[in-house]
């Protein structure tokens, strides 16, 4: 059995990790800023530390005499995304180091490899840096985006029957569920490998086109299409829904980097990733239920 500390409450990945690894015996303890989950994480087997990600005197007492620590940034980390990051970096740094943590795994995300070329993407490097300097076993796990993203596209098609991207339509790009996120995960707190190791996880690849034409036909909307807006408009856009400047910006240079496929996907694909078990007919399974009101979804970036 081993003792075992997770970031990230009862997220859509650690509903999924949590029970398989209570069921495997390990004594599990989750943090969570609000005590409204203590009820879940307790049913889910687990104990439940209430208290936020930024509290190192919070997360030291709660890592001491942990065997593994999974760390995951969740919530706002300011106004400046990679300031913002490198300082929840040195927190957690500073926790693990003083509970004397030996073994961590950490979210980190595609394009932890790039420097600002990759823009809101960089602020994962940041804390891949920060957490590097650790003389201990750690486990960067960088899954590519989110089929939840996907979901910001629902009151467009809703009301104008359009998806409106400043990416062009055949641009094909990797995606990947909660579901194959854990799998990555699981066996990583399990078994932490020796040394500093960088892991990969996607579900799917697919283009915007093939998105709307998926979409087309299991909506039984044939005029849905994909609409090509500027960078400009992108950007505009961000800032008008209340999205900080500073992301804003980072978020329309990740999608200049979202273009250079060969370069985002380049270290993934010399680790050979396989891809995971959540196809993109699955997923718009489930984005159907969320266009008929079925579920809770929303979209997930670093803004959130």
């Amino acid at each position: 059995m081993m003792k075992i500390a997770m970031l990230g409450s009862m997220g859509n990945i650690n509903r999924l990790v949590i029970p398989q690894l209570v069921q495997a015996g390990h004594d599990v303890t989750v943090i969570s800023t609000s005590d409204q989950r203590r009820a879940a994480i307790e049913a889910a087997g687990a104990h439940a530390a209430i208290g936020t990600m930024t509290d190192i005197d919070f997360l030291s007492e709660t890592f001491t005499g942990k065997d593994v620590v999974y760390l995951m940034l969740s919530g706002s980390i300011g106004t400046d995304p990679f300031a913002g990051a490198i300082e929840q970096a040195q927190i957690w740094r500073q926790a693990i180091e003083n509970a004397g943590v030996k073994n961590v795994v950490d979210l980190s995300s595609i394009g932890a490899d790039a420097d600002e070329v990759a823009g809101s993407l960089h602020a994962y490097n940041l804390i891949e840096g920060v957490l590097r300097s650790l003389d201990i076993n750690i486990a960067f796990v960088r899954p590519t985006g989110f089929y939840a993203n996907l979901f910001s596209n629902l009151t467009s098609i809703k009301q104008d029957h359009a998806i409106y991207a400043n990416n062009a339509a055949d641009l094909e790009q990797k995606w990947v569920a909660p579901a194959d996120i854990a799998a990555v995960v699981y066996p990583l707190i399990a078994h932490t490998p020796a040394g500093i190791t960088v892991h990969y996880a996607y579900s799917d690849t697919f283009s915007g086109a093939d998105f709307v034409t998926a979409l087309q036909q299991a909506l039984n909307m044939p005029d849905l299409h994909w609409v090509q807006i500027s960078d400009e408009q992108y950007e505009q856009g961000l800032l008008t829904n209340g999205v900080p400047e500073k992301i804003a910006a980072s978020l329309v240079q990740t999608s200049h980097y979202q273009r250079q496929p060969e370069q985002i996907y380049a270290d993934l694909s010399a680790k050979q990733t396989a891809a995971g078990q959540v196809k993109l007919a699955d997923f718009v399974r489930t984005f159907v239920d969320a266009f008929n009101g079925k579920g809770n979804r929303r979209s997930h970036t670093i803004a959130d």
